[in-house]
């Protein structure tokens, strides 16, 4: 090959890299498919749209506020499974190709635990043993894109697909302090204890068109692997204000989560006017480091009588910490990649309102739950709005609860995970069913 051809094909590389959504810089994010923020599990208090932090009085309240365990009386174990659905239609008034929409789901275990109150110099205290699967990771993006410059008109097509979850296993305590006071607190341990913590993502990008002239052919495979691990910690307490009335408080605190990453990628590039050809093959691997954000909340719970109750939580979460850093120190946003001193991202406040109302029978219990919720995402610039609601009910008895939830959460003109094409957005839609099942002893 030439001296000349070689530097058109290198040339041709680097435009691909300018002006295409290169898998250099789509390794780099993180594509999270769930809610960006922190929250907890369980069919009960997701039917209330997350209003829970000062309910908190079931087993899954380790990950709502650890305090709200001391309300168990006996011992129990639990067990939650999740179907989540997500579906992304994009949209670009200068790039209108890449409109089109893609879906995945996913199901499995959400949450599990067992817990054990007892008494000890004259107050009750509870330990546990939690489960929660945290953050979906399951993704798939595909769309079309035109580049349409000087010389060169290339048709690309971009496909990814990505897989895994992050979970954390949990111990927690908590104590009655006085009658009116309870605190708790939980360890997060994030790591591949009871399977992977992590995702693997595949990405391909072909295009094919004119380029000076010339008909040219390029494809470009990556794979990647990444596992995550790290530990922090939550403390909430509960104060009964009065008799129907409590207030409820969590602080889940930042850490900085490590990830390992290995990638393999592969490139082809032909010039087929001119029998050029030309492929490379590379592999990669490091540590990265993921700086994850605190976050805090309030709720405030009032309980009209024994069939009702009504709460309401404000949330917030410092996004501004949130970056990756990679070995060399370099810091970038995690959501597209682009250097942190390109401005960092902004913090979100959630406000979520449930309630719950008990038809009470002599061996049963029929509950019927409702809830709406403002769940923003942080982004470049400003936060994307992102709205929901929820449904649930269930069946108790002495014995065991059973209890199940369906909540919508959706954004409208989001930023899309098209990062690089210029005036793109996404319609976002989640779906998520809960089923929980609780056994007392």
């Amino acid at each position: 090959m030439t001296g000349v051809f070689r530097s058109l094909i290198s040339t041709c590389g680097l435009l691909i890299g300018l002006f295409f959504m290169t898998s250099g810089a789509w390794a780099q994010q993180v594509e999270v498919s769930s809610t960006l923020n922190p929250v907890g599990s369980g069919a009960r208090a997701t039917g209330m749209g997350g209003a829970f932090i000062s309910v908190a009085d079931d087993a899954t309240a380790a990950s709502w506020n650890p305090a709200g365990l001391i309300h168990l009386e006996k011992p129990e174990i639990s067990v939650v499974g999740s179907y989540f659905s997500r579906s992304q239609t994009y949209h670009s008034d200068i790039h209108p190709e890449i409109e089109s929409t893609n879906s995945m789901d996913t199901a499995g275990l959400n949450y599990a635990s067992a817990a054990y109150p007892f008494v000890f110099l004259k107050h009750n205290m509870i330990v546990s043993l939690n489960y929660q699967r945290l953050y979906e990771m399951d993704k798939k993006v595909s769309f079309n894109y035109t580049l349409d410059i000087d010389g060169t008109k290339l048709n690309e097509t971009i496909h990814s697909v990505q897989k895994g979850y992050l979970y954390a296993l949990t111990p927690a305590f908590a104590i009655q302090v006085v009658p009116q006071l309870y605190i708790g607190a939980t360890i997060n341990f994030w790591g591949d204890y009871v399977g992977k913590n992590g995702w693997e993502q595949t990405y391909t990008q072909n295009s094919q068109g004119i380029f000076f002239g010339h008909n040219l052919v390029d494809k470009f495979d990556e794979t990647s692997r990444t596992s995550f691990r790290g530990t922090n910690a939550n403390i909430g307490f509960l104060w009964n204000v009065s008799g129907p009335i409590t207030i409820g408080g969590v602080y889940k605190t930042a850490f900085n989560g490590k990830l390992r990453r290995e990638t393999t990628s592969t490139q082809s590039q032909d010039l087929t006017d001119l029998s050029i050809h030309d492929e490379s093959t590379t592999t990669f691997a490091g540590d990265l480091t993921m700086k994850m954000p605190a976050s805090y909340g309030l709720g405030i719970s009032y309980r009209q009588s024994d069939k009702w109750l009504i709460a309401l939580d404000v949330y917030r979460t410092g996004w501004s910490r949130f970056s990756l850093v990679d070995s060399a120190g370099n810091e970038v946003n995690p959501l597209d990649a682009a250097p942190i001193s390109e401005g960092r991202l902004k913090d979100t406040t959630q406000v979520r309102l449930g309630t719950e109302y008990l038809i009470i029978k002599e061996k049963y219990v029929v509950p019927v739950r409702a809830g709406v919720f403002y769940d923003p995402e942080p982004a470049k610039g400003s936060p994307d709005d992102f709205y929901g609601f929820s449904l649930g009910t269930g069946y108790s008895t002495s014995r065991f609860s059973l209890d199940a939830s369906y909540q919508f959460r959706f954004g409208r003109r989001v930023t899309g995970d098209v990062p690089g094409i210029p005036g793109s957005s996404a319609d976002i839609n989640q779906h998520t069913v809960m089923m929980s099942l609780i056994y007392y002893f």
